[in-house]
């Protein structure tokens, strides 16, 4: 089954969804067929083989749905799409709450049978996942759990499209556009007004309160910026929020937290905390050194010597700061950062250290912007296939981020099935006459993002249910942030970097004074993601009934030097409160993985293709087949440690090899 070819259409995305969910029941009646046979006949295939092969049938019939629910251009469509989840949920609930099923699995259980590590592991999850499901649950309170799962996927959904909706805009005179990058004053020519639109739309915000030399016009963007969808979201985020609350409780768990975290390496709320705080006291003096040079740059150019910069101008002065203490211009930078070049080059990098080519797919797509793309390996045999959707078009995703749309698994006969993914993000689009300019930080989201299809793609996971980033939730970012530092190296950045009206490579002293800004900011930088970690755990260690604006203020002003700015809703924007609840912290949990990885890499070479073979080998292949931990034991040669993270956050880091072989 390819779903691009049957999902683009509001009747098409339907029967996927529903053919997808008819063979998972016929698998799963297969199963409880069982139920009156004698225990030799509980064999894998006919078991969890079975549920397994369940499990990507479900996966079928969502994957490419949820990705049409937030990025065809077609409302039809899009609303159709949003009516796969809950029938998913309902069909996942009754799974799990069926204790004749439970038992056939229990069953064989009982049988010891020698499995290896990914069954072995299956069968363990399995067990423990009708346990978190609520089988263990009365009648009553299951129906009770049936009912919430319902709401908080409608609920959810609901958020999501809001937040997708949602572009807010404010009018300004051209010469308000005085520091911005020309590309972008080009991309914005007066209406007949004579005003310039500015929309809270990635390409227009980021820009804008990073080089608006009107700093009154970058608040009063971000203040539209941070109050996106809070209309409609603030109400479905307290509703969410409760409802949360109440499905932790009836499965016995104290929060929502502590039921999420059981199934992540962290495992609990508390150890979430204990690693925020071990991150906040190491970050405390440098980030007060920080923000002291940031106000005296503040104070230098004319700001209030009476109140701190707002949140609005972090960027704007670290830019100043960066550009006075090293010369570097974030605007000269973008201008050796042609998106199609970066693209090229991401795909020549990766293609030439793992050993894959790529070449344009012949295949369905749902915009006119959307490339599909092949993988192959050295032989050319097809490995996977993955589609370009780069650009912002009205009711899109909103964020960058990369979308399963099948997964890979054996089959009975231990033929791989080729996994498809998309990657979504919001870019400067090419064309108008205008060139299409990424800042550095949008190449090292691009990088990122490219690991995120790099695993999904990669992955020779026997079994679906761990197929490629099918991961524990505080590991899954590790491989996509440690490939952002190959937009940090000059051996590979001299692949692509180059001037896109004089096709000179970037500049040895530009690199030079891009290295050595990079440090700077990154202790306010990460104080913000703590911030953020610690939101997400306060919105769901706290009981039910929080206001979730006061919430807000007293998390911000507890982690970040930016106070809170009075009259705005970040949390009806913050979109990982859906998908990532409870589990944003796993962001800094995976990077200091991530840097722990970087090392080997460091020693031997960003371009040596024996050690990216060697990775590919122990952290791409395996999926979730394993535990995270001895995955990157199985790469190092050692267990993980956090040294790494902690000499990146002090600016310590160590010298990188310019080792090809």
């Amino acid at each position: 089954m390819d779903p691009p070819a049957i999902g683009q259409t509001a009747e098409g995305v339907q029967r996927l969804c529903e053919g997808s969910l008819a063979r998972a029941r016929v698998l799963v009646d297969e199963i409880r067929a069982l139920r009156g046979q004698p225990d030799e006949a509980l064999t894998w295939e006919a078991t969890l083989g079975k549920l397994d092969a369940a499990t990507l049938a479900v996966r079928n019939a969502g994957d490419f749905p949820q990705l049409m629910a937030v990025a065809h251009p077609e409302k039809a469509v899009r609303d159709a799409a949003k009516t796969c989840d809950p029938r998913i949920d309902a069909f996942s609930t009754a799974l799990y709450l069926d204790a004749e099923l439970a038992s056939i699995f229990k069953r064989f259980a009982a049988r010891k049978l020698p499995l290896d590590g990914p069954r072995a592991r299956l069968l363990e999850h399995t067990l423990r996942d009708y346990r978190r499901n609520g089988l263990e649950l009365p009648p009553e309170k299951q129906g009770r759990l049936r009912q919430l799962n319902e709401e908080i996927t409608r609920l959810s959904q609901r958020f999501e499209s809001n937040l997708a909706e949602s572009t807010l805009s404010m009018k300004v005179s051209p010469d308000q556009l005085r520091g911005l990058p020309e590309s972008y004053v080009a991309a914005h020519p007066p209406g007949a007004d004579g005003k310039v639109t500015l929309t809270t739309d990635y390409p227009d915000y980021f820009p804008f309160v990073q080089f608006a030399a009107d700093r009154k016009a970058a608040l009063e963007l971000h203040k539209l910026f941070d109050n996106r969808a809070a209309d409609k979201n603030l109400p479905v985020l307290d509703e969410l929020l409760k409802l949360r609350h109440e499905k932790a409780t009836l499965l016995g768990y104290a929060t929502w937290a502590d039921y999420i975290l059981e199934v992540r390496m962290a495992r609990d709320a508390r150890s979430v905390a204990s690693f925020l705080d071990g991150l906040r006291g190491h970050l405390k003096e440098q980030g007060q050194r920080e923000f002291r040079e940031l106000i005296a740059m503040h104070h230098k150019l004319g700001g209030s010597k009476q109140e701190p910069p707002p949140l609005s101008d972090r960027l704007y002065l670290e830019e100043q700061v960066r550009k006075a203490r090293y010369g570097v211009d974030s605007k000269v930078v973008s201008e050796y950062f042609e998106i199609g070049r970066v693209k090229k080059g991401i795909l020549d990098i990766t293609g030439r250290i793992f050993g894959v080519s790529f070449r344009p797919a012949q295949a369905p797509v749902w915009h006119p912007d959307v490339e599909p793309v092949e993988v192959l390996d050295k032989d050319g045999k097809l490995l996977g296939r993955f589609y370009f959707d780069l650009y912002p078009r009205p009711d899109k995703y909103k964020h960058a981020a990369v979308f399963s749309i099948r997964e890979t698994s054996r089959d009975g006969e231990g033929k791989r099935r080729v996994p498809i993914a998309a990657i979504v993000c919001n870019f400067p689009r090419p064309g108008g006459g205008a060139p299409a300019l990424m800042s550095h930080g949008d190449v090292a989201t691009f990088f990122h993002e490219f690991g995120h299809v790099l695993h999904h793609l990669l992955s020779e996971a026997e079994l679906a249910s761990f197929s490629g980033t099918s991961v524990p939730r505080d590991f899954v970012e590790a491989p996509s942030q440690m490939l952002e530092e190959w937009a940090w190296s000059r051996e590979t950045l001299a692949l692509f970097a180059r001037h896109h009206r004089t096709d000179e490579p970037l500049p040895a002293k530009l690199f030079e004074s891009m290295s050595k800004a990079r440090s700077f900011g990154r202790a306010v930088m990460t104080q913000r993601q703590l911030f953020l970690a610690s939101l997400d755990q306060a919105y769901h260690t706290r009981g039910p009934g929080l206001d979730t604006t006061r919430v807000l203020e007293e998390v911000q002003n507890a982690n970040m030097p930016y106070k809170y700015i009075q009259g705005t809703h970040f949390q009806a924007s913050f979109g990982h409160l859906i998908g990532y609840d409870a589990g944003y912290y796993g962001y800094q949990w995976a990077l200091s993985l991530a840097r722990d990885l970087f090392t080997r890499f460091q020693a031997e070479g960003l371009l040596n293709e024996r050690t990216a073979a060697a990775y590919r080998e122990a952290i791409l292949a395996p999926g979730g087949s394993d535990d995270p931990a001895r995955l990157v034991e199985r790469f190092l040669g050692r267990a993980p440690s956090d040294a790494a993270y902690k000499r990146f956050l002090s600016g310590e880091e160590g010298p990188v090899k310019a080792r090809a072989r």
